[in-house]
């Protein structure tokens, strides 16, 4: 038989190996970097390549700032037409609250209520356009008036604090429809100013008068667009909006001439410096030609003396131009001209188009419709940048299958040939 001394000393052999088991096995070494590795790395940046930009030519950037510019703030115009419609020869008041002619148009920022008989969805907060209502007086019964809330909260029959009822803003929401065109596009004269290469003497020489007042004008306008937004006229009974009028009418007085006289240098400029396509891909060739379609439109349209006949046959003609932009993108659907101009050119026709009812010898007589047709044309002058830019890029890197400006591959690959027989 084996002795408790033996057992005994076989049990502490077992405890001392469980122990030595338990303990954390050292970390493997690491390799150290090699020198050279290092000393590779050294001075390189190791953040992700950025994407690569192109250069356009200074003609051109300039060109497409001033355009930007003068037809751009051809919504001062615009505004100036609607807000004294509205008016009449008035100041503002309670009984003639200025407008601008965008509030016909959508307004995101408004909060509408459910319509009737629909209840709200579970969670939503009520709409902050909700008319608040009055507290009803008791009745001499003591029972609540028809339409108050009950007293009493749910929970124990205890009226509920005030503080954990929600606070609703009473502001209305700014429409931001109102003044978003008038102040961007006038900053875009402030842009073409700064821009020194190429000299444009003339054009130059309008813009350093026009592109100080646009900008003031375009922030008057934005100023008392938001005052009337925001119902800010119930607080200091129209003192500040009397104060707008008087500068918008003074600025309104010099619009035309200041417009037309940098109106008529643009035209110049362009009429002396037409595109040259020569070298020039069919997509862009198609492009730059519906967008002077839709140039001569626009000159058409912000005239004095309209020929609503010769803007109808120039409307026709922009849509033939946009048609072979489309049809050359049947087989070229890669191609950054035709991807983004034919989007553009279509809200452009669309806009004129929807506003031809209203198109007189006098223009287009509804401001509110005029609008979305010189932000629409805007949008055209920056797809062409857009597209340019994109263009430029794809000829720096190299040219794949299906890329820009290339032709859609078929989608099964030709056979292979046969072996030559020996």
């Amino acid at each position: 038989m084996i002795s408790v001394r033996s057992l005994c000393s076989i049990a502490l052999v077992l405890v001392a190996s469980g122990a030595a088991g338990c303990k954390e096995d050292p970390p493997p070494p690491q390799p150290e970097q090699p020198a050279s590795s290092a000393a590779a790395n050294k001075g390189k940046n190791m953040r992700a390549p950025v994407s690569p930009v192109a250069k356009v030519d200074p003609q051109s950037m300039k060109e497409y700032r001033v355009d930007v510019c003068y037809f751009g703030t051809l919504s001062l115009k615009q505004a100036r037409d609607a807000y004294l419609a509205s008016l009449g020869k008035d100041e503002p008041s309670e009984k003639k609250i200025p407008s601008f002619g965008a509030e016909e148009l959508m307004k995101p920022g408004d909060a509408k209520a459910p319509p009737p008989g629909k209840a709200l969805a579970p969670g939503a907060a009520a709409p902050a356009a909700a008319p608040k209502t009055a507290a009803a007086p008791a009745a001499k019964d003591g029972a609540a008036a028809p339409g108050a809330a009950a007293p009493a909260a749910a929970s124990g029959g205890k009226p509920a604090p005030a503080a954990s009822l929600p606070r609703i803003d009473e502001r209305r929401p700014f429409n931001f429809s109102a003044r978003a065109p008038h102040e961007r596009n006038a900053r875009a004269c402030t842009v073409a100013l700064s821009l020194k290469d190429p000299a444009m003497p003339d054009v130059d020489a309008a813009l350093a008068e026009y592109a100080p007042y646009a900008t003031e004008l375009a922030k008057n306008i934005a100023a008392a667009a938001n005052y009337y937004q925001r119902e800010e006229y119930k607080k200091d009974g129209f003192a500040k909006g009397k104060e707008l009028h008087k500068k918008l009418l003074a600025d309104f007085e010099k619009l035309d001439a200041s417009s037309d006289k940098l109106g008529l240098a643009v035209s110049a400029w362009h009429s002396s410096h037409l595109p040259d396509l020569g070298k020039a891909e069919e997509g862009q060739k198609a492009a730059i030609t519906a967008l002077e379609d839709a140039r001569a439109l626009m000159l058409i349209l912000s005239s004095k003396n309209v020929d609503p006949a010769a803007a109808r046959t120039a409307i026709q003609k922009v849509e033939a131009s946009a048609g072979a932009l489309k049809a050359y993108g049947t087989t070229h659907q890669n191609d950054p001209w035709v991807k983004i101009m034919s989007t553009a050119l279509d809200k452009f026709i669309g806009a004129v188009k929807e506003a031809d009812p209203k198109l007189t010898d006098k223009g287009i007589s509804s401001p509110s419709l005029y609008l979305p047709v010189i932000t629409s044309f805007v949008g055209l002058v920056e797809g062409k940048h857009r597209a340019l830019s994109r263009s430029l890029i794809g000829k720096s890197q190299p040219q794949l299958p299906g890329a820009a400006g290339q032709p859609a591959q078929p989608a099964t690959q030709p056979a292979a040939p046969e072996p030559e027989k020996e």
